[in-house]
C-alpha cells in the first residue's frame, strides 16, 4: 500500500510540473515581444512569426540554424512568409554582435536582457521554438526538431 501512494505522489507530482511548464495554449495569443533589445530590425507583428529561443552555451540551439535556414528559404519568403526570431536572454553584446554579423540580414536578432519575455512565455529550456500566426496566436509549440512541413504550410 505504501509503495502505491508513493508512485502515486510521484505520478502527481510530475504531472503538476508538467502542466506548470506549459501555460501558453495553442490558438490563444501570445505574449509581446516588449522589453526585447533588438539587434536588428523587430519583426513585423502582422505575419506569422516562428520564435527561436537560443542559448548560444547549448549546443542543441546551435544545431538548429541550418533548420532556421531551411524554414526561411522555403517558408520567409514575401511579405507573408514566416519570419525567423532569434531570442536570447542575458548575452554579452559581442555574442549579439557575432549573431547579427553572421545572421542579421535572414533573422530577427534580439535579447531578453532581463528574462521578462522568457517569463512571460515561460520558457523552461532551450532551444525551444513557437509558431505564431499572423494574428498573433499561438499556432505551434515545441522543439523545433519535431515541427513538421505540413504545420509550416498551414500557418497564416
Amino acid at each position: 500500500m505504501k509503495k502505491e501512494l508513493i508512485l502515486l505522489g510521484l505520478m502527481l507530482g510530475s504531472g503538476a510540473v508538467a502542466t506548470r511548464a506549459q501555460k501558453l495554449v495553442i490558438g490563444s495569443r501570445v505574449p509581446d515581444l516588449k522589453g526585447v533589445a533588438w539587434s536588428t530590425l523587430p519583426p513585423r507583428t502582422e505575419a506569422p512569426m516562428l520564435i527561436e529561443f537560443y542559448a548560444p552555451d547549448n549546443a542543441s540551439s546551435a544545431r538548429f540554424f541550418p533548420k532556421l535556414a531551411e524554414i526561411q528559404h522555403r517558408h520567409g519568403n514575401g511579405n507573408r512568409g514566416i519570419q525567423i526570431v532569434v531570442l536570447t536572454r542575458g548575452v554579452a553584446a559581442t555574442t549579439l554582435d557575432s549573431l547579427r554579423a553572421r545572421y542579421g540580414e535572414r533573422y530577427f536578432i534580439g535579447s531578453d536582457p532581463d528574462g521578462r519575455v522568457y517569463r512571460a512565455f515561460h520558457v523552461q529550456y532551450v532551444p525551444y521554438t513557437i509558431l505564431v500566426n499572423s494574428k498573433g496566436e499561438l499556432y505551434w509549440q515545441g522543439n523545433l526538431g519535431n515541427l513538421p512541413t505540413s504545420t509550416l504550410e498551414g500557418v497564416r
